[in-house]
């Protein structure tokens, strides 16, 4: 059975789904806040969980992020995530100051960062930057905070063709980003130290998949 608790002027309804402990604000009438606890407890007793997400704010999130990934990438690598959360979040900030938590990113968003984006980088540099907000919120969703990846469903740039000699560890990654792996895991896999190192296989990526570039 959930609960509910009252901090400061806000209710908050707690409940357990898909074995993880959720926490997300109720409002300020308590009476409101039961009936949304109800409507969550019978979502779950008819099997829907995988509808349910966690709310957290924006920069709770990339703290637990920034943990995982010390764990996992370099320092030049962790660098250039925290560079690049800290312009999405300045984006977000002021382009839609309504948006507060995890949950209320969306494909629209993305894709209006990427306009913004383009006035001042090059395809380049733009894809690169939309990959690593798309591998941090990867992880929103191993925590239960996202059910989709809004990211998935923004184009990237083209980007021109050049002639390169290619070696083994190109046809590599570009296999196993074929497969669906994540930016992170090719790089993991092919034991690059510096996630920026991807780019030098970015002339085949976007990849198209029934019309989402991946």
């Amino acid at each position: 059975m959930g609960h509910i608790h009252k901090v400061n002027e806000t209710y908050y309804i707690e409940f357990s789904a898909r074995g993880l402990i959720y926490s997300q604000p109720a409002g300020t009438d308590e009476g409101l806040a039961r009936k949304m606890l109800e409507q969550v407890e019978l979502k779950i007793a008819q099997g829907e969980a995988l509808t349910i997400v966690r709310e957290i704010d924006l920069q709770v999130f990339f703290e637990q992020f920034s943990t995982f990934a010390r764990e996992r990438y370099s320092l030049k690598s962790i660098g250039r995530f925290i560079k690049t959360w800290r312009h999405w979040s300045d984006f977000i900030s002021k382009s839609y100051p309504e948006v507060e938590r995890i949950s209320q990113i969306t494909p629209a968003i993305v894709e209006s960062y990427k306009a913004f984006l383009i006035k001042d980088f090059k395809p380049k540099i733009i894809n690169f930057t939309v990959l690593l907000l798309r591998e941090i919120l990867e992880h929103a969703i191993k925590m239960g905070l996202l059910n989709d990846n809004p990211t998935l469903h923004v184009r990237l740039l083209e980007i021109p063709q050049y002639p390169l000699i290619h070696g083994r560890r190109y046809y590599l990654a570009k296999d196993l980003l074929l497969r669906g792996l994540s930016f992170g895991k090719v790089c993991q896999l092919l034991k690059l130290k510096d996630i920026a190192q991807i780019m030098y296989w970015s002339e085949f990526i976007p990849l198209k998949r029934d019309d989402v570039y991946i």
